[in-house]
């Protein structure tokens, strides 16, 4: 559910922000470097609102989209925060488009292409944002050939969750192609206010039933 969080998590209210910063190397030794913010909010019925924007230096942080899980609702409505227009979309009951309960992620055994050697290490705990958090980093070894490369190519990626909170705090993945990092800088554990997880009453809003048949 939304991407690196893994389903509905009811009776633990946070709030959470977050930086991630990319870095891509081109071939002739540049680098691109891209920063980004997240802000999370859940509430004690399991509603999940996060926004997402990229980030340029020096410049004031400006948020233009909204998503919001609601398994009260049973909906996922994504916001057009310029726009004032907000797209509801009803989801299914039944089959693997429904929204889900929280699933521990690390639990399962990562995903490889043939060939791939896979590494998992489960990482001591540690305090991210004031929560504490366990981790587990996984290693990829991918010998020439496995994904047309001509050499070995290693990467390492790391996740870090509160097993309390049940919501990731930190990732990293290094990979020769690129080094992409994002971690939790604050964290509040504080009841959201009940209007983030509601469309403003002056948006225009679209309704959208998700047939069973797009499951």
């Amino acid at each position: 559910m939304m991407g690196e969080d893994a389903g509905i998590v009811v009776g633990q209210p946070c709030a959470a922000v977050e930086k991630i910063v990319s870095i891509t190397p081109l071939a002739n030794g540049t680098t691109i470097t891209k920063r980004a913010e997240e802000r999370k909010w859940r509430d004690s019925q399991g509603r999940f609102r996060k926004e997402a924007t990229d980030v340029t230096e020096g410049e004031e942080v400006v948020f233009h989209t909204a998503r919001i899980v609601d398994p009260v609702s049973n909906t996922l409505a994504v916001l057009d925060l310029d726009r004032k227009v907000a797209t509801v979309f009803h989801l299914p009951e039944q089959g693997p488009g429904k929204l889900h309960e929280y699933v521990e992620l690390d639990d399962k055994q990562p995903e490889a292409r043939p060939g791939v050697q896979v590494k998992i290490e489960q990482l001591n705990g540690k305090s991210i944002a004031g929560e504490y958090a366990v981790g587990r980093r996984v290693t990829r070894i991918r010998p020439p050939g496995t994904i047309g490369n001509d050499k070995t190519v290693v990467s390492v990626s790391e996740r870090w969750v509160s097993p309390d909170l049940k919501i990731l705090l930190a990732s990293s993945m290094d990979d020769p192609r690129e080094k992409l990092v994002r971690q939790a800088t604050r964290l509040d554990r504080a009841e959201p206010d009940s209007s983030l997880f509601t469309i403003p009453p002056d948006f225009t809003v679209k309704e959208v039933h998700v047939p069973e048949a797009e499951r």
